[in-house]
């Protein structure tokens, strides 16, 4: 019997080529992308799911919340690790990272500037699985000036894999030994290095400061230990720890900090958790969002309940062509049942060979949409057993969902009205297929918008005035590697006596992305440290040149002036600081801080002052989802990087200048160079992506809400040819029958564009709420999307209206 069904059902779409390729082109489009975002979202979720303790494996994260800064941060206080092993049995292993960014690595004639260096301790591999290829992890980093490295770059510098024993400069002329070899880190982890450094390398490894958030820590717990139940200990190291250097370094006790509104929380956070659920300030890298995932899993299911609609309407546009057939099987003997399963045959070969089709199209799209995505998604998604189970799952489901309702339809037929060629739909049928295109071009609306909406917000960082400016600024980048602060002052005067160069400074801190960031506490000269008059705020070493060079406003006071020979020991504020200071009149002013010794831990012997000289006007050097925090510019001579503003067609000849310059003073140092407005979009690159997908699969949903369109214009036209053929008759005009058409239309488009506004607005807003500064929504999004789906729908129908208008009323009225 079934073989029969399938014979049958082959030869019904040979026969019906046209309508075949219309319902499989549109399914496997519809399969094809939600079997990319399967993958998408089976990928998103496996991250840091490769460890083998995974389930066990928590990050230790810091809540700051001191003098008005609030701060989450993906850090926690050096000593932290050792505090746990030591004094808590439910822990097994802790182990610290310190990213230290890129360096210079040297050996032989390589001299390249590497990214991917982090300290670790030696129990680095106790707690993570990661696979080492040469060499022991239990001793691997053991000793100072150690190193792991990735096979990849064993390759590159050695040649070979077996690196072990071998030597390597880094960190400025240190000596590294090679002591293992690993495979890179999976492309599904939260963090990734070429380097990992002995933690005992540094001084920073004897840092026993509880206000120095500056480690990734991670805890694996024993089995069976309950990870709520253990962040209660964190309140025991804070009384027997943190207490005691508050009292050193504010005179006030925990209770008295925590009573002026002060807090200081440490959690745990689940290591399989980070990925989608963690934004916080010190993140390895930037991270996916839970939110995105659930945003693509639903445009991929309405993808799918669009393609599947389009069949329905097809199917039920053709059910007068089919309504004979039904009439001649059922006298001939045929059952309901047999009739329903003879049809949800047809539509299951269908999304069978739609299946192929979208394998075919995802195979084709994989490289681009892994490029859009920013994912590493190789074609060995076959071999998951849950994507293959779920496709499998979505194709049955949906050839029996799509064909349910033609086939219920069809097969409900009595063969003595059909077979006297009298067929008319009963109004809840073409109440349903109206309804299911309302459904479709609602959906399509809600992605559009939301587009529209990405799209704004993006716009609207790009121009938002940001205090500084970002474009026209070259950054040569690790400047310090020229041997000295006098070469780095050489590059700078030589390129600016070139008229090109309006301007240049030198400093390792710039408000974007990449570049040094640091907080320390300060207070008004006169008084003692208090919770009540401290404020945590940047602190960064510039030039006298570093505010005109980016365009900074100074809103009071004066820039600095090397010339007076006393700017050590000043200031320049931004807006923020003073009003976290509480300064009425902030210039002339004085603040101090204490000093560090040479492990990092805070000396209350070193009292640091400085003198107010200016406010600048507030400028955003974080991500607009963020507030502007206070920030202090010092005055101080630098050697990291050096900024140079340019005229708008001279960056080629910039560059080439540059790289002559260094290339001639120093030929066996690396030239590495970025633009700040390139480094400043690298903050959105989340936001982008999304963008990028919205878009191609906005452009899908709309080409597949069309088909259905389509589909049903026909069905009308097939279903209203007499009526049509009357109306001629009777003196309506061409322009008279295409609004009939296409008015029956256009009426449900607008009732989709009114379901569609109070959602699509919903879902933007609560998108947006992750901006501290965003753009407004606006109705112009609104009308914009409106009237080109009004258009859009016009186009679509416009070939079946003419069609309908100029047909010939004898012709219509004799196929009736």
């Amino acid at each position: 019997m079934i073989k029969n069904y399938l014979k049958i059902a082959f030869r019904n779409l040979r026969n019906q080529k046209g309508y075949a390729f219309i319902n499989i082109s549109g399914l496997a489009v519809g399969l094809a992308c939600c079997i990319l975002i399967m993958i998408y979202v089976t990928h998103e979720l496996s991250y840091d799911k490769h460890h083998e303790y995974s389930d066990r494996i928590y990050r230790v994260v810091s809540k700051i919340d001191f003098s008005g800064n609030y701060l989450e941060l993906a850090t926690a206080p050096a000593p932290m690790g050792p505090t746990l092993k030591q004094d808590f049995p439910e822990v097994e292993a802790v182990t610290r990272f310190r990213p230290i960014g890129s360096r210079i690595v040297k050996r032989g004639d390589m001299n390249i500037k590497e990214d991917g260096l982090v300290l670790a301790d030696p129990s680095v591999f106790r707690v993570f699985t990661i696979p080492m290829q040469y060499g022991d992890p239990e001793t691997a980093l053991e000793k100072p000036n150690t190193v792991v490295i990735t096979d990849k770059i064993a390759q590159k510098y050695f040649g070979k894999l077996d690196a072990v024993g071998e030597r390597i400069i880094i960190l400025d002329e240190f000596e590294f030994e090679v002591t293992g070899v690993i495979e890179e880190m999976p492309s599904t982890s939260h963090f990734h290095f070429n380097f990992m450094l002995s933690m005992s390398t540094t001084e920073e490894a004897e840092n026993n400061s509880w206000f120095s958030n500056n480690f990734r820590t991670y805890v694996l717990l024993k089995p069976g230990v309950d990870a709520e139940r253990f962040e209660e200990n964190f309140e025991t190291i804070k009384k027997q720890y943190v207490e005691p250097q508050l009292k050193s370094f504010m005179g006030i006790s925990l209770d008295e900090f925590e009573a002026a509104g002060n807090s200081a929380e440490y959690a745990l956070q689940p290591l399989t958790s980070i990925h989608l659920y963690s934004d916080l300030t010190g993140e390895f890298e930037p991270n996916g969002s839970i939110t995105y995932v659930y945003i693509f899993s639903g445009l991929a299911v309405f993808v799918l309940l669009l393609a599947c609609i389009n069949f329905m309407n097809l199917a039920t546009a053709r059910s007068s062509v089919r309504a004979r057939e039904v009439g001649i099987r059922k006298t001939l003997g045929s059952a309901r049942s047999q009739l329903t399963v003879q049809f949800l045959s047809e539509t299951v070969l269908l999304s069978i060979l739609a299946m192929f089709v979208a394998l075919f199209l995802v195979e084709l799209s994989l490289p681009y949409f892994s490029n859009l995505s920013g994912t590493d998604i190789r074609s060995g998604y076959l071999n998951e057993p849950t994507i293959m189970a779920g496709l499998f799952a979505v194709v049955l489901i949906t050839g029996l969902f799509a064909g349910s309702y033609p086939a219920v339809m069809l097969s409900s037929l009595k063969p003595s009205r059909v077979l006297k060629g009298v067929f008319s739909e009963q109004w809840r049928h073409i109440f349903m297929r109206k309804g299911l295109v309302v459904f479709q071009f609602s959906i399509s609306i809600v992605i559009i918008v939301g587009l529209l909406v990405i799209n704004k917000q993006l716009n609207f960082i790009q121009s938002k005035e940001l205090g500084f400016s970002k474009d026209q600024i070259i950054i040569v980048e690790d400047a310090y590697t020229l041997g000295s602060s006098y070469a780095v002052d050489a590059l700078k005067e030589e390129m600016l006596k070139d008229p090109i160069f309006k301007s240049a400074t030198i400093s390792s801190f710039f408000p974007v992305q990449g570049y040094s960031k640091n907080d320390l506490v300060h207070w008004p000269k006169g008084e003692e440290p208090t919770q009540n008059n401290t404020v945590s705020m940047q602190t960064w070493t510039v030039d006298e040149d570093y505010i005109p060079t980016l365009g900074m406003e100074l809103v009071a006071g004066r820039n600095f002036d090397e010339e007076r020979g006393t700017e050590e020991q000043t200031v320049i504020l931004n807006e923020s600081a003073v009003k976290r200071f509480k300064f009425e009149d902030p210039v002339g002013e004085s603040i101090v801080s204490y000093g560090f010794d040479h492990n990092g831990n805070i000396d209350n012997s070193q009292v640091r002052e400085y003198r107010i000289i200016g406010v600048v006007k507030d400028f955003h050097y974080e991500s607009l989802r963020r507030n502007i925090e206070p920030l202090g510019l010092f005055y101080g001579k630098s050697s990291g990087n050096v900024a140079f503003a340019i005229g708008a067609s001279n960056s080629r000849e910039a560059i080439e200048k540059l790289e002559a310059w260094w290339n001639e003073k120093a030929p066996d140092r690396p030239f590495n160079y970025s633009f700040m407005d390139q480094q400043f979009e690298q903050m959105y690159r989340s936001e982008q992506r999304v963008q990028n997908l919205m878009t191609a699969f906005s452009l899908i949903a709309l080409f597949i809400a069309c088909l259905g369109l389509f589909g049903l214009s026909a069905h009308s036209v097939n279903r209203r040819t007499k009526e049509i053929g009357i109306r001629k008759v009777m003196g309506a005009t061409v322009p008279n029958v295409l609004a009939l058409i296409s008015g029956e239309f256009l009426k449900l488009v607008v009732i989709s564009f009114l379901i569609s506004i109070p959602i699509s607005y919903f879902a933007a807003t609560r998108w947006l709420n992750d901006f501290t500064y965003r753009t407004n929504i606006g109705v112009d999004i609104f009308l914009l999307t409106g009237l080109g789906a009004i258009l859009i729908a016009l186009l679509t129908v416009s070939g079946q209206s003419v069609k309908a208008a100029l047909m010939n009323p004898a012709d219509s009225l004799r196929s009736e």
